[in-house]
């Protein structure tokens, strides 16, 4: 068997998994945890999900999109990317929010945009091929 791959989707796939399994190495406890963390890295890192928790998670995101840039059905890899990538959006957001209402600086929104900015055009462009592929 010899594997190959999924044309564009597949390489954008290999490259999203090694986004995904670098993001869950640098999230290991491999040195000194900084004494401030941003509030939105504070709300991902608390219980029941721990920093390390969602390290792994990163990395199994990122052998999903692996994996699957090798099959022509690769829906829940761009599922498992855009999800991690939406949630820890949302959580610097918020984390970005609460900064602005409580009076304190916050470039949070940065961070949010990072995540949610290529989270929505994945969407867009998941949405748009789908389309096209019922149609054609």
């Amino acid at each position: 068997m010899r594997l190959r791959l999924n044309g564009a989707r597949g390489a954008a796939l290999l490259v999203a998994g090694a986004y995904c399994v670098a993001r869950g190495i640098a999230y290991l406890p491999l040195g000194s945890k900084p004494d401030v963390l941003p509030r939105g890295l504070e709300m991902i890192a608390s219980p029941p999900f721990t920093l390390e928790t969602w390290a792994g998670l990163w990395v199994i995101a990122g052998l999903i999109c692996l994996v699957l840039a090798f099959q022509p059905r690769d829906a829940i890899a761009w599922g498992a990317l855009t999800g991690m990538m939406t949630a820890w959006g949302f959580a610097y957001l918020i984390g970005w929010g609460e900064s602005l209402a409580y009076g304190r600086e916050s470039r949070e929104w940065l961070t949010a945009t990072t995540y949610l900015g290529p989270a929505i055009i994945i969407a867009i462009l998941s949405i748009w091929h789908t389309r096209r592929s019922r149609a054609g």
